[in-house]
């Protein structure tokens, strides 16, 4: 499964800030189940469309489980460790398909999105090697750009 990234992390990002939970449905592999808030039965008709177009991608998030590249980004590691933390130390449940996880995953997956834009586009890296290329310097250029002092 290769979803597009720059799509499904915004869209957990916006299921898990409202609280949604989600898990594959028991009888049928191919369905969603999901659990609002105290509130409707029914997702809100922007991310209900946007979860119909990733619904595969996101089923293979929730079956298969997600881990940032072994050789990627380690900020994408850190990130997702981060938020599960926190999210832990709150006493926010944290299993795959929670309101938690769905954003930690979501914000990994935006850090590896924006670490590998940022290395082809600043010239480190070529996309001929199946990797931004950009090494320790890419670190600390995403770094900086965090703390707001940009190169």
């Amino acid at each position: 499964m290769n979803p597009n990234p720059h799509e499904l992390a915004p869209l957990l990002l916006a299921l898990g800030r409202a609280g949604i939970e989600l898990a594959p449905h028991p009888s049928d592999a191919g369905r969603l189940r999901f659990k609002c808030p105290g509130g409707p039965a029914d997702l809100p008709p922007d991310l209900s469309a946007r979860l119909r177009i990733h619904r595969a991608a996101v089923l293979w998030l929730l079956v298969d489980g997600y881990a940032p590249e072994p050789h990627g980004d380690t900020d994408a590691g850190y990130v997702l460790g981060e938020r599960l933390g926190v999210a832990d130390g709150l006493g926010l449940p944290t299993h795959p398909g929670s309101a938690a996880w769905l954003m930690a995953v979501g914000e990994s997956i935006g850090i590896g999105c924006h670490a590998a834009t940022h290395g082809v586009h600043s010239g480190h890296g070529s996309t001929d090697e199946g990797h931004s290329g950009g090494g320790e310097g890419e670190r600390s250029n995403a770094l900086r750009d965090r703390q707001g002092r940009g190169s």
